[in-house]
Order: C-alpha cells, then sequence, then structure tokens
C-alpha cells in the first residue's frame, strides 16, 4: 500500500488528546480560517488574496486520501489539519494549527499518531517533511521526531529544508515533552 487511495479510507486515529479525522460540513468556517490565517500562514508561501479566500470559500471539502482535519477528541473542536502525501514522488507529512492551539504539544501528538499509523498500514521506508528554515520551531521538533536534514531548497520564494525519517526507527512516546521553553516561540499576530 503505498499510494493513495490503496489503503481503506477514511481513517479515523486518535492519540491521548486528538482524533485525526477526514473533514466534516461542521469544519468547513475553521478549515478556510486555517488556510487563510496570517500567522499561519507566515511559513507557508504567505497571505492569501481576496480571490483565493472567495475560491475556497465556495469550493467543496471533499474526501481526499491523505488529508485529515485534527480536532480535540473531547469537543471534536478542530484545531488544525494534517496530511501525508505523495505529491512530490515521497510520502511527506505536513501539518498547520491554527495560532490559539500552537505550542501546547498537538503538533508533537498528531504527529507521531500519523507516524505511527503509516508505519503499520503503509509499505513506505521513509517520510519526507518540508519546513521553511526561518520556522525554527517547526524544524525543531521535526528534529526531535527524528527528521534529519536530507537538502536545503528554495520555494515559494524563501529557503527550505527537506528532511526525512525513517519509517521503522522507533518515535517518541506521547509522555516525552517534545516541545519546551527553549524551543523558538510561536508565530504571533503582529
Amino acid at each position: 500500500m503505498t499510494r493513495e487511495g490503496t489503503t481503506e479510507w477514511p481513517v479515523r486515529i486518535r492519540s491521548p488528546r486528538l482524533v485525526i479525522r477526514p473533514p466534516g460540513d461542521a469544519d468547513r468556517e475553521s478549515l478556510i480560517r486555517l488556510m487563510t490565517d496570517p500567522v499561519t500562514r507566515e511559513y507557508l508561501g504567505g497571505a492569501v488574496d481576496y480571490a483565493s479566500r472567495q475560491a475556497l470559500e465556495l469550493s467543496p471539502l471533499g474526501l481526499t486520501w491523505g488529508r485529515w482535519a485534527l480536532a480535540l477528541a473531547e469537543e471534536d473542536t478542530l484545531i488544525g489539519s494534517i496530511t501525508l502525501s505523495y505529491d512530490r514522488g515521497e510520502l511527506e507529512l505536513s501539518y498547520a494549527l491554527l495560532p490559539e492551539w500552537t505550542g501546547q504539544g498537538y503538533a508533537a501528538e498528531s504527529c507521531i499518531a500519523l507516524l505511527e499509523w503509516a508505519r503499520e498500514e503503509l509499505e513506505d521506508e521513509h517520510v519526507i517533511a518540508i519546513s521553511q528554515t526561518r520556522n525554527k520551531r517547526s524544524v525543531a521538533l521535526l528534529r526531535k521526531l527524528g527528521f534529519t536534514v536530507r537538502k536545503g531548497l528554495e520555494e515559494f520564494g524563501a529557503q527550505q529544508l527537506l528532511l526525512e525519517r525513517s519509517l521503522s526507527e522507533p518515535l517518541p512516546a506521547y509522555e516525552q515533552p517534545l516541545q519546551t521553553a527553549a524551543d523558538p516561540p510561536p508565530p504571533t499576530r503582529r
């Protein structure tokens, strides 16, 4: 099962505090906010223009393999999204959280849960992730998750790092604090 759509879909994954699930109609407003929020977009290619936002508001959410909503398990409140895709020809992990949910360990927890699922359900041997070099918080988290730098590249007018990790390597435990006060702070509203 190495290509999108070859495993049963949709998939729901639980972690101690989160549920990783397909997006639903109730998530529309939060997902549009996530995709257009200036703080969230700071390291994801920049602000979204008015026409792009209008297109998002009019488009259907769709059920696409490898793209999940990230929600609090207790209230089912959407706090972000997480993705495993083959857009670059390799299994790639990406994630984004709404600004008010950063710095609380949710990114680490969701990545651990999804990477555990990928190790059990997919035949891929490794996973990649790309982060802007300026996004020091994300780079620090990926390194703590066992990713190492494969190469630098430029995309969207910014320097990026392409990082990779073996799916067979052990993952940190959920209880292990991966994000600490020593890490760079999350982006804030200006």
